[in-house]
């Protein structure tokens, strides 16, 4: 599961390498894995409860924005008003790519294994729910 996960990372992170030296305004984020945040979410998998993203965190943020494979660069960056990934390129992970911003900033880009949701910035924002740690929804 490890080397599955070092490679899933590589693929997201040598295209954001790659514009990091060319890009001086805007500051890229390398999409890692978060074990702590996977953890929680297999605990509600299990256990088929729910709970706010927010709580699941460790770090402030105001907005959530997920995709799944094969979203481009142009729709994530357009969206998020930064660059997370390389212009011209396609998402490639397995599962999602959760990039979590405050006040406008990128905080986190994180690559998150099983999980659904509505593409692009989520409605709910920091009041989004996980649910039985697969989906994000808006509270009940």
């Amino acid at each position: 599961m490890i080397r599955r996960r070092t490679m899933l990372v590589a693929a997201l992170v040598l295209p954001v390498s790659a514009v990091a030296g060319c890009a001086k305004e805007s500051r890229t984020m390398t999409p890692q894995f978060d074990e702590d945040l996977d953890a929680k979410f297999a605990e509600l998998r299990a256990s088929g409860g729910s709970a706010p993203l927010r709580t699941l965190t460790s770090f402030d943020w105001d907005a959530v924005y997920c995709y799944y494979e094969g979203a481009t660069a142009d729709e994530v960056n357009g969206d998020v008003g930064a660059t997370v990934l390389e212009s011209g390129s396609r998402l490639m992970v397995s599962g999602a790519l959760a990039v979590f911003t405050n006040g406008g900033e990128v905080v986190k880009a994180l690559a998150i294994p099983e999980l659904t949701f509505t593409p692009g910035k989520q409605p709910a924002g920091t009041t989004v729910v996980v649910e039985q740690g697969m989906s994000l929804a808006s509270p009940n």
